[in-house]
């Protein structure tokens, strides 16, 4: 049992068009030139409609909303170059096009063979038009040389608050590790876990094929899940109040607050996660607060619900979306 510490999975692969210079390499017309080349492709393809094209700057609402969602990656979001994002309609695909390679084909989903089928569905388009970049001793040609071989990254996003605030979470980090994995923060490589959320992904492409990546991920992935599973079973046992008690903290905040932060949100939404993992909060569930922890980060809300004057502003916004869906909630205590 995963106790849904599994939030969601994402296949990513990086290719490079053959015949080109890597993105770093490459002056801004020819960027430019390639980015729009592939978008092109994608847009078309099976009549059009399946995909849409948004070329990025820096500063645009849009880059922080697609960071915050992690369709793009933080350097992405912050790239001067000319470089852009083709979505599909459905919201499950991004391809990030000049990036440091010209691909980085990103499947998303909850379960992780389909993600990976996905994105090589969309490698296999873009290559009728734009052949890749491929070696037979080396694999997929890469800008960094840690992507040579499959170019593959497969990654969970674990939500883990109770390993989180115990010793094991530091063993465990190192047996993943020795298993070939990453362990890496809310929006990974670089970045810091923050409200017990990490993401776990393969530090090794080179040497491995797809199906040996993929088949490691899931099983790690599901011992960890199973270590946090009992790990909040006995963070409740060893103080059952307390534990219920900040549940319900974080309910009757977000029931109530009229300016809310980022961060105190976030803080909110881990701790009701949490209580629905434990049967602590019956009126609610993980879809939920995996959907509010997406809708509360700024460049969503702005694009959302702005412009903003402020950030005070802001907050009171995502305090009054917060109550809304919250305050028709009606959850029975379990205390007797």
């Amino acid at each position: 049992m995963t106790g849904n510490s599994i939030v969601s999975y994402r296949a990513r692969l990086a290719r490079n068009i053959r015949g080109h210079a890597f993105p770093g390499r490459m002056d801004a017309r020819a960027r430019l030139a390639l980015t729009e080349d592939v978008a092109k492709t994608l847009t078309q393809a099976a009549g059009g409609g399946a995909f849409t094209y948004l070329p990025l700057d820096k500063s645009s609402v849009t880059a922080a909303a697609l960071r915050e969602r992690r369709f793009i990656s933080p350097e992405f979001a912050a790239e001067d170059a000319p470089h852009g994002v083709v979505l599909s309609a459905d919201k499950t695909v991004s391809v990030m096009l000049c990036e440091e390679d010209h691909l980085r084909i990103q499947a998303f989903g909850d379960d992780l063979a389909a993600c990976l089928r996905t994105a090589q569905d969309i490698e296999t388009l873009i290559d009728e038009t734009h052949p890749l970049a491929f070696d037979e001793a080396l694999g997929y040609l890469t800008a960094c040389p840690t992507n040579l071989g499959t170019g593959l990254r497969a990654s969970a996003l674990m939500h883990l608050p109770a390993l989180s605030e115990t010793p094991p979470m530091r063993r465990l980090i190192q047996q993943a590790g020795a298993s070939g994995l990453a362990v890496r923060g809310f929006y990974g490589e670089g970045t810091q876990a923050a409200w017990g959320y990490y993401q776990i992904s393969n530090a090794v492409t080179l040497g491995l094929d797809e199906q040996e990546i993929i088949t490691t991920l899931s099983e790690v992935t599901g011992q960890i899940a199973d270590f946090e599973q009992k790990a909040r079973q006995s963070l409740y046992k060893s103080d059952p109040v307390g534990l219920t008690d900040r549940v319900w903290r974080a309910v009757g905040i977000l029931q109530n607050a009229r300016r809310i932060t980022t961060k105190e949100a976030m803080d909110c939404l881990a701790a009701i996660r949490l209580g629905v993992s434990l049967d602590l909060l019956p009126g609610y569930d993980t879809q939920l607060a995996d959907r509010l922890s997406q809708e509360v980060w700024p460049g969503l809300l702005s694009e959302a619900k702005g412009p903003f004057a402020n950030q005070a502003e802001r907050d009171e916004v995502r305090a009054a979306m917060l109550r809304s869906v919250t305050e028709g909630k009606e959850i029975e205590s379990n205390d007797q």
